[in-house]
């Protein structure tokens, strides 16, 4: 009789560990379908929002590259930087059947010379390169490229310098008549 009661006693244990086992599971239960629902509203709520960050990084990306890689003006007079250090001027656009033909003149304001200067012009998917054997200190040195299937009426392209050879055995590091500023219209003359 003893095992009996033993046994017996054995089993309402088992199924009191059980039946509490089952109501912590189910309190769990009843806590994570609660924060998931929670966590769906706030994500539901945050995709708006998400989708208006996403825009607005995007504006500051074109904004930010027309800055950084220098965009030219094509109807604008005087000196225009472009990447790499250089300038631009005189600009004259032009027509080319499907194209857009584009000169001007490269300035180097350094003091030293370039051989062999590549330069990219890019408007959206279009690029083409041009390349200016020596471009000497304060020289400005004229250009001439087409760009194909660009309209016409594009006035912003960007420009830049995509490499070149340093000569520094040409290089003009003398210092000027007292330290006043260079007179760049007496250098583009």
């Amino acid at each position: 009789m003893t095992w009996r009661r033993l046994w017996g006693f054995f089993l309402f244990l088992l199924l009191a560990a059980a039946l509490g086992a089952s109501g912590y599971l189910f309190n769990s239960l009843r806590r994570e379908q609660a924060a998931r629902a929670a966590l769906e509203r706030e994500v539901a709520s945050f995709g708006p929002r998400f989708d208006q960050f996403k825009d607005a990084v995007r504006d500051v990306d074109h904004r930010l590259s027309a800055t950084v890689f220098q965009e030219v003006d094509l109807g604008a007079s005087g000196w225009q930087p472009i990447a790499g250090g250089f300038y631009v001027i005189d600009l004259a656009v032009a027509p080319a059947g499907k194209g857009l033909r584009i000169s001007g003149k490269v300035i180097n304001p350094t003091s030293v010379a370039h051989d062999s200067a590549q330069f990219s012009v890019r408007v959206g998917e279009h690029r083409v390169t041009f390349t200016l054997p020596h471009l000497p200190p304060a020289v400005a040195q004229t250009f001439d490229v087409t760009l194909p299937d660009v309209p016409a009426s594009t006035r912003k392209v960007f420009i830049a310098l995509d490499g070149s050879t340093i000569n520094f055995a040409s290089s003009s590091t003398r210092q000027h008549a007292g330290n006043a500023p260079v007179d760049t219209d007496k250098l583009l003359h």
